[in-house]
């Protein structure tokens, strides 16, 4: 069964190595001018030994002639070493730079893919450590092989010398190197499983760190600093016991190669001693196996770290190819269907959702969006709204019923067709760390500068960063942490307005503007009216009394549609959040 195991993780390792040649395929000519290098360089470390003994030969037996000959020659191999370091150097950085960059931007381009309430039901921890470090044991991975493919060749180069050398010596070392293969195989394993139980509260260390400062505001404003530092104690406190007994492990075994070394180094010396006083071994030839003798006792570290980094490689590309390729986290799935540009007919036919189990948000609702219609959903916190909005941008898919674009059902047509034609602006928009104008333009790369500006305009964005140092090319911070709440959307919107797509969403996108700001937003909003398909969530409805219709939203059905003052007069639900809504006012 043990060997079963075995063989599958052998056949693993081999997969996620065909896997990560992929990668590299682009830039082999790199990693083949590096082995050939490393091949020339092995030959050096072989050939070097051989050359000081005779050099300490020729000087003890006081010819001069040979002595500087062979010294010039060795002059010459190391000039040569240093050239293949320099070069292999310069090809190792070309090589793993290009493959990091290959992987990492996969990595990227399938975290964008994975299904939204997966990713929010993990910590970004979890991709920020798999997309960094895990990606630069990947790139390393063939660089490292031919490192110790080449001392491998090496080693038996060696020990064939030694062999026609001192067969006694030559079984003495064999014995050694078999003795530490098999210790090294066994201590893999176990520093296999501390390192990915460490990896694992790693994982969860960095997720709530950086959990710790994106929040750092309202922990603040909570005055939960106590109880957040100690969660962080904790979590830090776990991760220091996990690397720890890691370390341990790994100084551990460390401890018994060393031990095995020093006894395979005292062995030789004293076989040494008998021979030469048993006039069974030259003392010059004594010099050359004691020359070797750094490439054989280093055995034990390389095979230590060639085992680490196989056992480093097979858990990183577990990690990463959970993501690329695994089932762990699923991927959103697409129609094959294209339209260039739909009307902005939008229908809901039936359509029930739950983001867990048991736990309705929608019930069975249907109702259909015009092109060109400007409709408002409106209705208290929880009924259902943003949930309509997740639907249509397709972040989710229904449980039951259909929805349509145009007619065609949301689930055949592709990314393309559904995300290019639709803006949405959000209640809490992500604003990139970055400057005001490239958070424009990484939108979109032939944005012009009057492209950016009218947008800004209608955003009721252009006075105020006129107002700032730098302008467009202000800086905003992790977030638009520099800019107020009202700022940053008023940024969102701009973004979304150059794109120019026939539909926009704007889910709760006015919540956290003044009431001025928040009037000019409007008057913007009625400019567009009857150009595209606009779809509002509104918390105020003094916001959504000019849309072409009201939906209104209870428990997750539809409890009423109609105008502003159709609403006000025949809905008692929509009477009841008007008067509260007018309370509210009247105590502000």
């Amino acid at each position: 069964m043990e060997k079963e195991v075995s063989n599958r993780r052998v056949f693993t390792i081999f997969s996620y190595l065909k896997k990560t040649y992929q990668y590299a395929r682009k830039d082999k000519k790199y990693l083949f001018f590096f082995l050939i290098g490393s091949i020339l360089m092995c030959v050096i470390d072989v050939v070097a030994p051989l050359l000081s003994a005779r050099q300490i030969l020729y000087l003890t037996d006081e010819v001069w002639q040979q002595l500087l000959g062979v010294t010039l020659i060795i002059f010459g191999v190391e000039i040569l070493r240093n050239i293949c370091m320099n070069v292999n150097n310069y090809f190792i950085n070309k090589y793993f730079y290009a493959v990091k960059k290959n992987i990492q931007l996969d990595v990227a381009r399938k975290v964008l893919q994975i299904e939204t309430g997966i990713l929010q039901a993990n910590s970004s921890g979890t991709f920020i450590e798999r997309a960094s470090n895990d990606t630069d044991t990947l790139a390393h991975i063939f660089i490292q092989g031919i490192d110790y493919l080449t001392y491998l060749i090496a080693v038996i180069g060696v020990l064939f010398s030694i062999l026609f050398l001192n067969i006694t010596i030559f079984f003495l070392y064999l014995l050694f190197v078999i003795l530490l293969f098999c210790a090294q195989k066994y201590a893999a394993k176990k520093i296999q499983e501390k390192n990915k139980f460490r990896k694992q509260k790693k994982d969860k260390a960095s997720g709530f760190i950086s959990e710790l400062v994106r929040g750092a505001k309202d922990i603040k404003l909570l005055n939960a600093e106590h109880s957040f530092l100690a969660e962080a104690d904790q979590v830090i406190e776990e991760l220091g016991e996990a690397s720890y007994s890691w370390t341990r492990t790994k100084a551990w075994f460390r401890f018994l190669n060393a031990d095995l070394r020093d006894l395979l180094d005292l062995g030789i010396l004293l076989l040494g001693i008998y021979f030469i006083t048993h006039n069974e071994l030259e003392v010059a030839t004594m010099l050359i196996i004691l020359s070797y003798r750094g490439h054989i006792l280093s055995i034990s570290s390389n095979l230590e770290n060639f085992y680490d980094i196989i056992k480093q490689f097979e858990l990183a590309a577990e990690r990463i190819f959970e993501i690329l390729e695994g089932d762990k986290y699923p991927k959103e799935t697409f129609g094959d269907k294209h339209i260039d540009k739909v009307n902005g007919e939008i229908a809901f036919h039936n359509v029930s959702f739950s983001y867990e189990e048991g736990q309705e948000v929608l019930k069975n609702i249907s109702f259909q969006i015009h092109p060109n219609e400007t409709v408002s959903f409106v209705g208290k916190s929880g009924s259902g709204k943003s949930t309509i909005f997740n639907l249509i941008s397709a972040l989710y898919k229904p449980n039951e019923g259909m929805i349509t674009f145009d007619g065609i059902p949301l689930n055949q047509l592709d990314k393309t067709s559904i995300r290019q034609n639709m803006s949405v602006i959000s209640q809490n928009p992500y604003i990139f760390n970055m400057s005001i104008r490239e958070n424009l333009t990484i939108i979109k790369k032939d944005l012009t500068e009057e492209e950016m500006i009218a947008a800004c305009k209608i955003a009721c964005l252009h006075d105020f960063i006129l107002t700032l140092k730098d302008g467009y090319d202000t800086i905003v911070g992790e977030g638009g942490v520099t800019l107020s709440g009202g700022q940053r959307q008023r940024l969102a919107i701009a973004r979304a307005l150059i794109l120019k797509t026939e539909i926009i969403l704007f889910d709760e996108a006015t919540s956290a503007l003044d009431n001025e700001t928040q009037h000019d937003i409007q008057q913007s909003i009625q400019n567009m009216q009857g150009e595209y398909t606009i779809l509002i969530i509104a918390h105020r409805l003094s916001t959504v009394i000019n849309s072409d219709r009201l939906l209104l939203i209870d428990d997750g059905k539809i409890a009423g549609e109609g105008s502003h003052y159709e609403l006000l007069h025949n809905n008692p639900i929509y009477q009841k959040l008007y008067e509260l809504e007018l309370k509210d006012t009247e105590k502000k």
